[in-house]
């Protein structure tokens, strides 16, 4: 005869089964077990670290299975690094001025005006900046930085200097620096006139000639700056013949021409980008292609320059005089009176001043004194001729 079924029975074999695994439990954990990590929050899966046989053995995985686990672990990413960026050194072009203050200029400023080419652009930054705390004097740039005389589209120059001259703008004076890009170009025609050619540089001369004449008609004065010296001797050659055209532009006294070729030479008439500045100090002075010039370089161009302007126009303001029909430059470094210029040397008896004379042409004609042998605006000095200039100078006891 079979017993009664009993429903409790299966319970107390379940509390049997439970109670089996509680001790199987308890004896594995005392085998080889040195740390038992249990991760913070509710339904996180138990992580048993085990040395031994038993490692990587989770005793509670049964029961974790059983009872489930409501979150999942989460997937660890790599933290993405922040990409640096590196800071660009910004750096100025060679030939670039650096920001600088310019006072404010008076209405009835007078104003410089600067033609030609990129040469002829930097001459007029570094203007700028040796006249950028003088309120009664700016200056103005008529540029194209790689054009000439020569080439297609062409400025025409003497057109746009006299349209700026008469255009309302009090111009004082021009200055011109031209030429770097008209080598190597021949003249339009059938057939074209090649470039050196007699032919070709009597063709250039008419050109300058033509832009002087404009502005002399407007009795503006002239300073041209001549064309520098490069480590090309075929360069060297034809920037010579360039130089020796405005030169001759300048037999007319109304122009002044400023040879700076000397200036950017070593002490032994060789090439060097490298110089005195306008503070003395050692500096690079020329661009990377030798031709062009650096800040520096362009600020000791426009110094020479500045100098010229400065003898023609006494001092940009107070001291030049205006009024005279025949001579509008005919400056006197003491200022006009009602007085002919002579008359400020003293009076009546004057007019029989030596017209050849140095002290006639530096107080009357307002030219330059010869540069004195030693002095630092003597360019041709060098240390093995320096003897043998001191005979030459016009004062007796000039060292």
């Amino acid at each position: 005869m079979k017993a009664p079924f009993r429903p409790h029975g299966a319970r107390t074999i379940a509390r049997a089964f439970a109670r089996l695994v509680v001790v199987l439990a308890v004896v594995l954990l005392s085998i080889d077990i040195t740390a038992v990590l249990a991760q913070d929050g509710p339904g996180r899966e138990i992580v048993v670290a085990q040395n031994g046989v038993f490692r990587g053995f989770n005793p509670f995985a049964p029961l974790q299975r059983l009872f489930g686990s409501k979150e999942k672990r989460p997937v660890q990413r790599q933290q993405e690094q922040p990409v640096q960026q590196r800071k660009q050194r910004v750096t100025r072009p060679a030939g670039t001025p650096p920001k600088f203050e310019i006072v404010e200029k008076d209405p009835d400023a007078g104003v410089i005006l600067v033609v030609g080419d990129r040469m002829a652009r930097g001459v007029a930054d570094g203007l700028k900046f040796t006249l950028s705390e003088k309120p009664q004097i700016r200056v103005e740039a008529i540029t194209e930085d790689k054009a000439g005389f020569i080439g297609e589209n062409v400025p025409d120059w003497p057109t746009e200097v006299l349209s700026k001259i008469r255009g309302g703008a009090d111009v004082q004076a021009v200055v011109v620096m031209i030429g770097r890009h008209d080598l190597g170009k021949p003249f339009p025609g059938e057939p074209p006139v090649e470039f050196m050619t007699a032919e070709w540089l009597e063709t250039y001369r008419d050109r300058v000639r033509a832009l002087v004449r404009v502005i002399r008609q407007e009795k503006k004065p002239i300073v041209w700056a001549g064309l520098p010296p490069t480590n090309e001797e075929l360069v060297n050659g034809d920037f010579t013949q360039l130089n020796s055209i405005f030169t001759s532009a300048a037999e007319d006294r109304r122009v002044r021409y400023v040879d700076i070729w000397d200036i950017f030479l070593a002490e032994d008439g060789s090439y060097s980008s490298y110089g005195p500045d306008v503070d003395g100090k050692n500096a690079r002075l020329r661009d990377s292609d030798r031709i062009d010039f650096t800040w520096a370089g362009y600020r000791k161009v426009a110094f020479f320059v500045e100098r010229e302007l400065t003898r023609i126009l006494g001092g940009y303001g107070g001291l030049a005089f205006e009024g005279v029909e025949d001579d509008p430059n005919f400056v006197v470094l003491t200022g006009r009176t009602t007085s002919p210029e002579a008359l400020l040397l003293g009076g009546e008896e004057d007019a029989r001043l030596d017209q050849d004379s140095a002290t006639y042409d530096f107080f009357v004609k307002g030219e330059p004194l010869p540069p004195m042998p030693g002095r630092v605006d003597d360019p041709r000095i060098r240390a093995e001729g320096a003897s043998s200039l001191i005979g030459e100078s016009r004062f007796p006891g000039g060292s």
